[in-house]
């Protein structure tokens, strides 16, 4: 199983689109993807979530209490 992992660390626009749909084709049945912004910038993400279900995947948002981090756990949905 292989990991992917995607790191925003500026300001979400539409750079973090095309960046997250490029990384979405190498994503296999098996693998994970890992979505990491700025805690702040979490209110921001739903648009990432959208595409995300959009091309198959489910989603599971994990906050980060000592890093001030959040993070999006994404997998293709199983069949």
């Amino acid at each position: 199983m292989i990991d992917h992992y995607i790191n925003y660390d500026k300001e979400l626009g539409m750079n973090a689109n095309t960046k997250l749909i490029d990384l979405l084709k190498d994503v296999g049945d098996d693998e994970e993807l890992i979505i990491t912004m700025e805690g702040n910038d979490a209110a921001q993400s739903d648009y990432l979530f959208d595409i995300l279900k959009k091309n198959g995947f489910e989603v599971l948002p994990k906050g980060g209490h000592d890093d001030n981090k959040y993070h999006i756990i994404a997998h293709r949905k199983r069949v």
